[in-house]
């Protein structure tokens, strides 16, 4: 379970930027579509990366 807390929360980092995106931006519909699923995955993806390249990591 620890090991897809990174994940997890790049994944709701993502969502958040795809929440503040989609307000600001006034997005609707395909774009707001495409926004909301490719934020959270990317998001997770790097963060998980980062942890996992990090030489302290145990």
């Amino acid at each position: 379970m620890k090991d897809y807390l990174p994940y997890a929360a790049g994944a709701l980092e993502g969502l958040l930027v795809a929440f503040l995106m989609s307000g600001l931006l006034g997005l609707t519909e395909t774009p707001q579509l495409v926004l909301f699923a490719l934020l959270p995955a990317v998001g997770g993806a790097v963060v998980e990366r980062v942890c996992h390249r990090r030489p302290n990591n145990s």
